[in-house]
């Protein structure tokens, strides 16, 4: 039966405020600090945040003290009570401070349904009244309750926690008073500010956790930014941590930056404008070095970044022994060089600060989110790692509209704006990685061309580098010596899984060593996929008697077995890692070569280039081929792999230019006086920088950010070993860009 249009309006249950509290917020350690992002927002200039014991799931407390500008009986009636309020796209300063805010969702707060079963909130106005709000969160659970038939138990009354001598301001007197310049420095006023008590936790709060927490607040503000970004002054800020006393009461105190953040062994600072011009200054403070470095970084084929200006402040570390060695004549806590790594990636990771605050969750150690780690899997020669790299990238709401967070507060929404961000980034580590391979190349490799070669790492466990630096069982071997300093079985066991580890991963390394010594690079291929897998397959099977060994300690020692099981992790992904380097390989690999034959060299050229088509097409490139059509008898694969790689880096780079500038490729084919053969590539990109014209042979040397550095040496290969031949770098050239020359003076008659 049809009826008239009528009108119907969605009502909300009442567990939708679970939903908001315990599953919008990912874990204990965000929602605390979106408590503390409300107390920014209200102008506050300390956060206290005290846990109360017994730290177990279901019992004690955690409070969270500010003195900012509190509510009034109106605020909470008329902004707090409300869901998704739009008080804050209103009021996007501060009334105080004028601070930008950080939260404009209006669900920040439910974040305490995370942190308790309880929420009570005591709050004032300075010479005004005290609000009291309680909310037991088990009444929102309720499965047919809808969310306006859920009472807020609330009152007003007289001043008591924020009075004038009150429970704030004997807190605040508590923790400032032996920071105070003089007797003569006024006390702390409590008369106003805003308590979270937040009442039967919903975790267990132990080390882990709570020095999880202490890091992620000690980078909610940046360290002093360096004077030449011109960054705002940091507002005044400060938090306090206050544990019970016993195992944890070490963690009390103000939380603040590691020492270590200000002893890196590189830096690069700068800003990066709205449309892509790059002015960083690179420095070795071991050295003293530095370099400057003007220009243009496009990550959209030569489309100035839409994620807007920025500014950058990234710290580095080497992390091998020598390197490390004078850190411990710093005062960083640290015993020895075991304990620096440790501490340096600890304090890693690339943070994003907007209006001076953090965006969660960029900074954490685990977060690698401009992929740092896959990039140093596809080059460990040059790529650094996310764990030793701290840096604090600035933006602004105003200045940066298109990098909007998530609802859940953490990340940004996935946008071309972002995406531009990671990519102009990642450009600029690479350059700062480029001039750090130089500084640590060994003298005397300058050269124009060689064979692919690699530098075999050296050593075991600790002491190697790379891709094989993790593969070591030192972790669990201290914790047995100090726990079971009399159980040979175990520790027999232990020192069996490590020999065969290293003589595997000996392998492997022998395996690579034969970049340098195998004549083709089908063989090579072959080889290394052959007997690499072989190694690889004797790790894996340790790694699962390694496992099965810390399944048997489970029931004698949870701490032992726990160690065991995360090296067992730890290992594996080392292994895979590994793995995922041979598969990429892989397709090179299985190509015979035929049996030379003459063949026109331009028809062997055109079939070579032809391959690039589609994406000479995208970027809008012309390729030329012109001089003599030279007659040379080679193997066409030959050929077609030296071009290949030519034309391939000339892309990539003509891809870089700006939108409306020539891109063009010339190939010229000549036979010299000298009955040799010459194969000229140019193009018309930004041609090789000065001071990087002798690496650019290196194997596993690029200046792409996401380049593994073989194309080159893939092709000065094939033309020496099989062609008598060398492959260089000519200026100047017949175009503005680079231009490389393969020449070939065998089988060319």
């Amino acid at each position: 039966m049809d009826s008239e249009n009528t009108q119907a309006f969605l009502r909300p249950r009442a567990r939708l405020m679970s939903t908001l509290g315990e599953e919008l917020i990912s874990n204990e350690r965000v929602a605390l600090t979106e408590l503390v992002k409300n107390a920014y927002d209200a102008d506050a200039s300390l956060v206290v945040i005290r846990f109360n014991g017994p730290l177990e799931e279901g019992y004690g407390s955690i409070e969270v003290w500010d003195d900012g500008h509190g509510m009034s009986p109106e605020t909470v009636r008329d902004t707090w009570m409300e869901i998704a309020t739009p008080f804050r796209h209103r009021a996007p300063r501060s009334e105080r401070f004028g601070r930008r805010v950080l939260g404009a969702k209006g669900i920040g707060r439910f974040s305490a349904a995370r942190l308790g079963a309880v929420t009570a909130i005591t709050s004032r106005r300075a010479g005004g009244p005290e609000v009291n709000i309680r909310l037991d969160w088990s009444d929102f659970a309720a499965e047919n309750a809808y969310l306006d038939q859920v009472p807020v138990q609330w009152n007003v009354g007289a001043p008591e926690v924020f009075a004038d001598n009150g429970q704030a301001r004997r807190l605040f007197d508590e923790v400032t008073t032996p920071f105070r310049i003089s007797d003569k420095q006024p006390a702390w006023r409590g008369s106003h500010g805003t308590l979270v008590r937040l009442e039967g936790l919903r975790q267990d709060w132990e080390a882990e956790s709570v020095e999880s927490l202490k890091r992620s607040l000690s980078r909610l503000l940046p360290p002093p930014p360096p004077v030449e970004l011109d960054v705002p002054d940091q507002p005044e800020f400060a938090i306090y941590l206050s544990l019970p006393t016993g195992p944890l009461d070490h963690h009390t105190g103000f939380v603040g930056a590691s020492e270590a953040l200000a002893h890196p062994h590189y830096r690069l600072i700068g800003t990066i404008d709205e449309n892509g011009l790059a002015d960083l200054t690179m420095t070795n403070l071991t050295s003293g070095q530095s370099e400057t470095l003007n220009q243009y970084l496009f990550p959209s084929h030569g489309k100035a970044p839409k994620c807007g200006p920025l500014k950058l402040d990234l710290r580095t570390w080497d992390l091998d022994s020598a390197s490390l060695k004078e850190m411990l004549n710093i005062d960083l806590g640290a015993r020895n060089i075991t304990e620096v790594r440790k501490l340096i990636k600890d304090n890693s990771g690339v943070a994003l600060y907007r209006d001076g605050f953090r965006v969660q969750p960029f900074g954490e150690v685990d977060f690698d989110w401009l992929g740092f780690d896959l990039r140093r899997v596809n080059n460990p020669t040059m790529r650094f790692s996310n764990n030793q790299v701290a840096g604090f990238v600035y933006i602004s709401a105003d200045g940066n509209p298109g990098l909007r967070d998530r609802s859940h507060r953490e990340g940004l929404i996935d946008s071309p704006e972002y995406e531009d961000l990671k990519g102009v980034l990642t450009q600029a580590v690479s350059r700062l990685e480029t001039w750090r391979y130089g500084l640590r190349r060994p003298k005397g490799e300058d050269r124009k061309s060689g064979p692919i070669t690699m530098d075999t790492p050296s050593g075991t466990g600790s002491d190697r580098h790379g891709l094989f630096q993790n593969f070591t069982l030192s972790p669990v071997r201290d914790v047995l010596n100090a726990k079971y300093p009399d159980d040979t079985e175990l520790s027999r066991a232990l020192e069996e899984a490590q020999e065969t580890i290293d003589e595997s991963v000996e392998k492997v390394q022998e395996v690579l060593s034969q970049f340098s010594r195998l004549a083709t690079l089908g063989a090579l291929v072959d080889v290394v996929l052959h007997d690499g897998r072989t190694a690889l397959t004797r790790i894996a099977y340790v790694l699962r008697r390694l496992n099965k060994l810390a399944g048997r300690k489970r029931d004698e020692d949870e701490q032992l077995a726990s160690a065991l099981t995360k090296m067992h992790v730890d290992l594996t992904a080392q292994e895979q890692a590994l793995d995922r380097l041979f598969t990429r390989v892989e397709p090179l690999s299985g190509r015979r070569r035929g049996r030379p034959r003459a063949l026109s060299l331009q028809a062997a050229i055109d079939e070579a280039v032809a391959v690039h088509e589609g994406t000479l097409e995208k970027h809008g490139i012309t390729v030329t081929v012109s001089g003599e059509d030279v007659t040379v008898t080679a193997d066409p694969g030959d050929i077609s792999q030296v071009v290949h790689n030519l034309v391939g880096n000339s892309i990539y780079w003509l891809s870089t230019l700006p939108e409306g500038k020539e891109r063009a490729i010339l190939i010229e084919t000549r036979r010299t006086p000298e009955d040799e053969v010459d194969i000229d590539v140019s193009d018309s990109g930004p041609g090789v920088r000065e001071e990087i014209q002798e690496m650019i042979f290196d194997t596993y040397f690029s200046d792409k950010e996401d380049g593994i550095g073989l194309g080159l040496s893939i092709a000065g290969s094939v033309v020496k070993d099989f062609y008598d031949g060398d492959l260089s770098l000519v200026t100047p050239g017949p175009l503005a860009g680079a231009t490389f020359r393969a020449r070939l003076r065998r089988r060319v008659g």
